[in-house]
C-alpha cells in the first residue's frame, strides 16, 4: 500500500512547467491621420477627381469648384495692380523731376502693395476652389456631389482620408509591467479572426505616465504591414502579445 500511494503521489507530481508564451492585450489597428476634407471657400462642386477606394498622393485634386467667378477675380486684382504699378511709376518719375510730392509718392506705393496683396489673395482664393488631398492615403468616404453648394463656414465634408502608414496598434498594460517592456523592442500581432495574417510591431512609444484610475499606462506598436497580408487595415481587431520577461 505505501509503494502504491508513493507511485500515485509521484504521478500527481507537477512536472516541468511550460515557458510562458507572453501576455497577450486586445486592440485594433489604426493609423495616426484621418480626416474629412471640406472647402475652404464657398462654391460649387463642379468635378469630382476621385472615387471611394482611390490612393492619392498629398496635394493631389480631390474635387472642383466652379472656376469662373475665382478667375474673374483674379483678373481684376491683376488690373487693379497694373494700374497701381503705373501710377507709382508716374509718381517716381515726377517726383525725380522735382515736381511730384514725397507724400504723394509714398501714397502711390502704398496703394501698389495693397494692390499686390490683393493679387495675392485672390490668387490664393482661386487655389482653394481645387480641394485637394491634405496627406498620402486613401479616400474611405465621398460625400461630395456635382453641382453641390459647399459654404466655407458651415465646413460640410466632401471626402475623408485615411492614411496608408503608419499602421499602429494601442494597448494598456498593467503598471507593474512599467519595467519589463522597452522602447524598439518586437512584438507579436495577430488578427483575432485572421491568424494566419499574423505579423510583428515594435514599441514605439511608451507613456510617461500612468492612469491613476485604471492603473494602466499606454503603449503604441508599430506594425509591419506586409503586401501579401492585405487583410492588415484600420479597425481590424488583433491581439497583442507581449514577450515574456527575462529570467536573470
Amino acid at each position: 500500500m505505501t509503494a502504491l500511494l508513493a507511485a500515485l503521489l509521484f504521478d500527481l507530481a507537477p512536472g516541468p512547467q511550460p515557458t510562458p508564451a507572453g501576455t497577450v492585450y486586445a486592440s485594433h489597428l489604426m493609423v495616426d491621420q484621418e480626416v474629412s476634407v471640406s472647402s475652404r471657400i464657398t462654391g460649387v462642386v463642379d468635378k469630382i477627381h476621385v472615387e471611394r477606394g482611390t490612393v492619392v498622393a498629398k496635394g493631389q485634386p480631390l474635387a472642383t469648384l466652379e472656376l469662373a467667378e475665382f478667375d474673374q477675380g483674379v483678373k481684376q486684382a491683376k488690373e487693379q495692380m497694373g494700374l497701381a504699378k503705373a501710377e507709382l511709376d508716374r509718381a517716381e518719375t515726377l517726383t525725380g523731376g522735382g515736381i511730384g510730392s514725397k507724400a504723394d509718392l509714398d501714397s502711390k506705393r502704398a496703394a501698389h502693395a495693397v494692390a499686390v496683396a490683393a493679387w495675392d489673395k485672390a490668387k490664393a482664393i482661386r487655389d482653394y476652389a481645387v480641394i485637394r488631398a491634405p496627406f498620402g492615403g486613401i479616400v474611405t468616404e465621398k460625400q461630395a456631389r456635382v453641382g453641390q453648394k459647399v459654404v466655407d463656414v458651415q465646413n460640410i465634408p466632401l471626402f475623408r482620408i485615411t492614411a496608408l502608414e503608419p499602421l499602429l496598434a494601442r494597448i494598456y498594460v498593467p503598471e507593474k509591467e512599467l519595467l519589463s517592456v522597452h522602447r524598439g523592442e518586437t512584438v507579436e500581432v495577430i488578427p483575432i479572426n485572421f491568424p494566419q495574417a499574423r505579423t510583428v510591431g515594435t514599441i514605439d512609444f511608451i507613456s510617461p505616465t500612468v492612469d491613476a484610475s485604471s492603473g494602466t499606462f499606454q503603449i503604441l506598436i508599430r506594425v509591419r504591414r506586409e503586401p501579401a497580408r492585405g487583410v492588415l487595415r484600420p479597425g481590424l481587431a488583433v491581439q497583442v502579445r507581449l514577450s515574456p520577461p527575462s529570467r536573470p
